[in-house]
This record gives structure tokens, C-alpha cells and sequence, in this order.
């Protein structure tokens, strides 16, 4: 158990209101989280909302709960407060109108006039009092998910929810467990703590269902045997193990499996460095019907079927003249670190960007460079 669970549980339990949030481009362990957490709190009474930037809830699959509630973007995330000192003149009547983008706000005194100084402006509450980030390294990549008003993850006690090796400990509590397999697993621990008999069957589905993709179904080194207890105990407490399985393995459409086939008939491996590669042509976009969305998918699938990839690397052919070129990492290496030598920009997870060569002359300039690096 983690030392932290009974802070993370009492600090939740003061909020007046909790955002619960994944990465910018958050994995499907960590939407999972982000759904169960969500669905866990509200069982217990707390107000919750859930950010889950560029998600589409029509999409996910039906057993996450709540996945209505995950939202892809939030507004406003605090208020400004305007006051008005009525000692001097009563209020009669107030209006407002918006001008040329401008908010002109009109009052009127009953009988005599305000000055400046009977008006105070000044920031009001935020809308957050606690933020539960599921799978965010460190407070910038928490920060990417807010763009504008970023300032906002600064001021706001957060509870860090991880498993990465690579992750900061950068928050005021954190949850990050090195020996778990996913953020799911973390999680779980968490709420097994704080009130087990609250997780009902869709919430351990959802759990579940982290595990079994981050795991590659228990496939990856990472697999534990609390990992495989845990997950045990889920389904005994009715987690859907089939729903879940058939979701991800069994729904890909036939155009997307032609890819996939086209993309590890052509997969090639450095054993010493770790390095493995594939490389697809425009026409093998075109004659699948497919598109390059879910590559990521099958690289994740390549990697846990060659145990001793450290990194992954997928080159697309954009057009005659560049390349599109993906790289994937296994903690603790960064993809991020390995990509900038390549004008490639990203996370420590995944970099990605185009180079301006041929489909062949990038292969070798970016296996000859991976190669140098992984040395």
C-alpha cells in the first residue's frame, strides 16, 4: 500500500470540487482511470468533473461508466468578482451589454453616485479546489491539457496518479507506483483502500480494462504478480473480462489488420540495441483503405511481442520527398530525448514529425541515428 492513499482519500474528501484529468493524448489506461475514478467519486457523493483532452465519448467503448461525462475540453476555471460598496448609493437597476467584444456592465443608484473607490475588482474563487492527474509525468504535461489558462495547475493542490519511472513526483501527493503495470493498477489500490465494496461492476470493468491494455493482455514485462491478483480480484468483483477483450482485439476493422499486415511483414530488428523498425508506403495506405490513425496500436502490439524492443520506430510515406516518422519508447528511455536529434517533438512515451526525405534515405538516417544513440 502506498504511504499516500489515506492523504489522496482525505484530500478529495475536503474538495469542494475535483477535475479529475489525463494527458493531452491520453492512453486508453488512462481514459479508463479517468472513467472509473469519476464513477467512484460520484458513488461516494463527491462533486467530480473529468477532463480527457481530444476525446470523442461516442467512441469509447460502452463498459467505461460515465464516458458521457469525460469531457475534451473545460471552460472557465475561475471567476471575477465585481463589488460594489452600497453604503453610499442603493442599487435601482443593473444591465448589461457585449460591444466590439467588450462586457459594459451599467448600474444605476437609486439616488445619489458611486466613486471608484466604493468598487473593488478582483479575482473570485476557482472552479477546482483539487486536481487527480492520471498518468501526467510532470506539471507541464499537466499544463499542455489547459493551453490558455495553464497558470491554473500552479495554484491548485494535486493528487499524482502514475506508474511511469520516469515520472517527477512533482505534486503535493503522489500516488506513483514503479512496481504496478498500469495507471489503472495504481488506482485500484487507491480505492481498494479508501472503500473497496464502492467499486461495482462497471468500475472494475473500467479498471480492467486499463490493465488489460496497457499490459498488452499480461503480456509485457511489466506484468507482476500483484498485477495478475489484482486483476483476478477485479474480475471476481464482476469486472466484464470479455467486453473488454472483445473491444480491443476484436472489433478492428479488416482495412486496419491489412496495415498492420503490411507493416510487420516488413519489420526489421536490431536485437543488440533494442531498436526494432517497419516502414509503410503511401500505396499500402491506399490499397488498405485504412489510415495511419492507429498505428500506435499496432506498435504497441509489436512491442509486446518482441519483449526486447526499447524502442519502436514506424516511417510513413507522407508524399515523394518526406517522411512521416513515429517513435515509441519503453521506460525508462524517452522518446522525446531520442527524437529531438531528429527534429522530432513529442513525450517520453511517443515523438513524432515529418522529415524531408525520401521514404528509404529516412529509414537509414533515422535507423543509423536511433542506432548511435542506443549505443
Amino acid at each position: 500500500m502506498l504511504q499516500g492513499f489515506a492523504q489522496a482519500t482525505e484530500a478529495v474528501k475536503r474538495a469542494r470540487r475535483a477535475l479529475l484529468v489525463a494527458p493531452e493524448n491520453p492512453t486508453p489506461d488512462a481514459v479508463a482511470a479517468v472513467s472509473a475514478a469519476l464513477a467512484y467519486l460520484q458513488a461516494h457523493g463527491h462533486v467530480a468533473e473529468a477532463l480527457v483532452p481530444n476525446v470523442q465519448p461516442d467512441k469509447l467503448p460502452h463498459y467505461l461508466p460515465h464516458r458521457d461525462k469525460l469531457q475534451p475540453k473545460i471552460g472557465g476555471t475561475r471567476d471575477f468578482r465585481i463589488s460594489v460598496d452600497l453604503n453610499r448609493a442603493p442599487i435601482h437597476e443593473l444591465s448589461y451589454d457585449v460591444k466590439d467584444g467588450r462586457l459594459h456592465i451599467l448600474l444605476t443608484p437609486k439616488n445619489g453616485e458611486w466613486e471608484k473607490k466604493d468598487v473593488d475588482l478582483r479575482p473570485g474563487e476557482d472552479r477546482y479546489d483539487l486536481i487527480v492527474a492520471f498518468g501526467c509525468p510532470d506539471r507541464a504535461e499537466l499544463a499542455k491539457c489547459f493551453r490558455e489558462n495553464s497558470d491554473f495547475v500552479y495554484r491548485i493542490p494535486v493528487v499524482n496518479v502514475d506508474h511511469d519511472a520516469k515520472n517527477e513526483h512533482w505534486a503535493p501527493i503522489n500516488l506513483v507506483d514503479l512496481t504496478a503495470s498500469s495507471v489503472t493498477e495504481v488506482l485500484f489500490g487507491w480505492l481498494a483502500d479508501w472503500s473497496e465494496h464502492k467499486i461495482d461492476e462497471q468500475m472494475a470493468t473500467a479498471l480492467l480494462s486499463g490493465m488489460i491494455a496497457n499490459t498488452q493482455s499480461f503480456r509485457t514485462p511489466r506484468v507482476t504478480p500483484q498485477t495478475l491478483e489484482r486483476a483476478a480480484k477485479l474480475v471476481a468483483m464482476g469486472a466484464d473480462r470479455e467486453a473488454v477483450v472483445h473491444h480491443l482485439w476484436r472489433t478492428r476493422p479488416v482495412n486496419t489488420l491489412k496495415l498492420w499486415g503490411r507493416a510487420l511483414s516488413r519489420l526489421e530488428q536490431d536485437e543488440d540495441r533494442g531498436l526494432v523498425w517497419t516502414t509503410l508506403s503511401r500505396q499500402d495506405i491506399v490499397d488498405s483503405g485504412a489510415t495511419e490513425a492507429r498505428l500506435d496500436e499496432m506498435v504497441q502490439e509489436l512491442i509486446a511481442y518482441a519483449p526486447g524492443a526499447k524502442i519502436a520506430c514506424v516511417l510513413v510515406e507522407h508524399d515523394p520527398a518526406a517522411t512521416r516518422v513515429a517513435v515509441f519508447a519503453q521506460p525508462p528511455h524517452q522518446a522525446d530525448a531520442y527524437g529531438k536529434t531528429l527534429g522530432l517533438d513529442g513525450t517520453k512515451q511517443r515523438a513524432s514529425g515529418a522529415i524531408s526525405k525520401p521514404l528509404l534515405e529516412a529509414k537509414d538516417h533515422v535507423v543509423k541515428t536511433l542506432r548511435q544513440q542506443l549505443k
